[in-house]
């Protein structure tokens, strides 16, 4: 049997469903879709608060026969809302997310954790609108449920305002004869051999798919000498002493680490809104002097917003620096612009702590400083291997942002304090690294 993300998956790539039906052993995920799918769980249940006192119709791990069954007796009770309501026609199985019944007509909610409608949303609710109208019961109209961006949290949540519901009925009506006329060609395709499909944009777009990795296992060896690439310097002197003249001390070497709950968790923040939690500093006040670190690490309490804490520390640790260096000012710049919206008390410093920003990036990006190896690419995590192959982000627990974003945020919900000290010791281990690389980085632009 077919259901709502089996069709979805095999409109997009016949293969794809192929190995997910019969080599499911194939498919990995990574950390961040597995965050995703965490976050898609929780939203869900909040979505139901929209139309509250409903009746749950999937009390089983999956939608089945049996939450088919009890949706048509939740039906014929007369239940006007309900949650996860499953239907199947046509060999194909899906779950409703909220079946809601207003002044006498039913309608159909799809519940995104996202503050955007994108397009291939239009699919998801066309072959739930199929399903469902083909089982028999008539529906007036189906929405998309998501996340209004405009919505800031005062207080406790209030649902009717955090999500926005926008009907698509006319979308969805343009793609049932298309449903129709593709189900029997996957249910034919599934029976037999794996096909063959060439690797292309359905590998990630809309979404990456979880057997890119199988599929690049089967693409042939190429035998041709691997490139190489040239790690001897191309440098513009003259534009990087100017870059570095520009620069003074006492400098502020910072990086800021984010969250981004759906779900607004404190007052004057918005859906996927990202919330500082923590940053590194490491200071210089002089040339060749020495150099002192210091960090700001969020406490695990949702009653506390971590931001309060980061600027007061912030203002006070960077008030002597007269050049603060960020790698890639606009993602702090942004963050600090918009904390002095949300806490107009502290708009005055913070925009002080904008104006001494400089970015460390700049020589790169612009090519004073470039290998081949550095192609277009100009992060921290591309530059400071090249130029210092003796720090490497591959030996910490957490070696990125994002998984640095989710351990954070998974922490609000953990009570074992072993896992906790030791994350936020993995946490602060990442942070300073990202500092202290840009330390290392400025001092050899400074020997050119």
């Amino acid at each position: 049997m077919l259901s709502k993300s089996k069709y979805i998956r095999g409109a997009n790539c016949h293969k794809s469903l192929w190995l997910y039906v019969h080599k499911k052993e194939e498919q990995a995920y990574s950390e961040a879709t597995m965050a995703v799918f965490g976050r898609g769980i929780n939203v869900g249940a909040q979505a139901q608060q929209y139309f509250p006192n409903g009746k749950l119709a999937v009390l089983e791990d999956y939608p089945g026969y049996a939450s088919a069954k009890r949706t048509q007796e939740f039906i014929a009770q007369g239940v006007e809302t309900i949650y996860e309501a499953t239907f199947i026609f046509d060999d194909t199985l899906v779950a409703v997310d909220i079946l809601h019944k207003e002044n006498g007509e039913w309608r159909l909610y799809e519940v995104k954790s996202t503050n955007n409608s994108y397009p291939e949303y239009i699919k998801d609710v066309s072959i739930q609108y199929y399903v469902v109208t083909g089982s028999g019961l008539s529906l007036a109209d189906a929405f998309l449920m998501n996340f209004d961006r405009y919505y800031v949290r005062r207080g406790a949540i209030e649902v009717n305002k955090l999500f926005t519901a926008d009907s698509i009925k006319d979308k969805v009506l343009l793609l049932q004869e298309e449903i129709k006329n593709t189900l029997p060609i996957l249910k034919r395709m599934l029976e037999g051999d794996e096909p063959i499909v060439e690797m292309g944009c359905q590998c990630s777009s809309p979404y990456t798919c979880d057997f890119t990795g199988y599929c690049k296992s089967l693409l042939p060896t190429q035998n041709e000498a691997p490139e190489i690439f040239s790690n001897t310097p191309e440098i513009k002197e003259a534009e990087v002493r100017k870059f570095v003249s520009e620069i003074q001390y006492p400098i502020a070497h910072l990086d800021f680490e984010t969250i981004m709950p759906g779900v607004p968790l404190f007052d004057e923040s918005r859906p996927y809104q990202q919330i500082p939690f923590q940053y590194s500093l490491h200071l210089q006040e002089y040339e060749n002097g020495p150099i002192r670190h210091t960090h700001y690490l969020a406490e695990c309490d949702i009653n506390v917003d971590p931001r309060i804490g980061l600027i007061e520390q912030m203002i006070e640790e960077t008030k002597e620096a007269k050049t603060i260096l960020v790698y890639n000012i606009t993602f702090e710049r942004t963050r600090i612009k918009e904390m002095m919206r949300d806490f107009p008390q502290y708009a005055y410093v913070l925009e002080n702590i904008i104006a001494r920003m400089a970015d460390l990036i700049i020589p790169f990006r612009r090519k004073y400083y470039h290998t081949e190896s550095m192609g277009r690419r100009y992060g921290i995590k591309i530059v400071l291997p090249i130029l210092c192959p003796e720090l490497s982000y591959d030996e910490l627990e957490i070696g990125e942002g994002m998984a640095a974003s989710n351990a954070f945020q998974d922490l609000y919900y953990c009570t074992d304090a072993e896992t906790i000290a030791k994350t936020r010791e993995h946490l602060l281990a990442y942070c300073h690294l990202d500092t202290l690389g840009m330390v290392k980085i400025f001092e050899i632009l400074k020997m050119v």
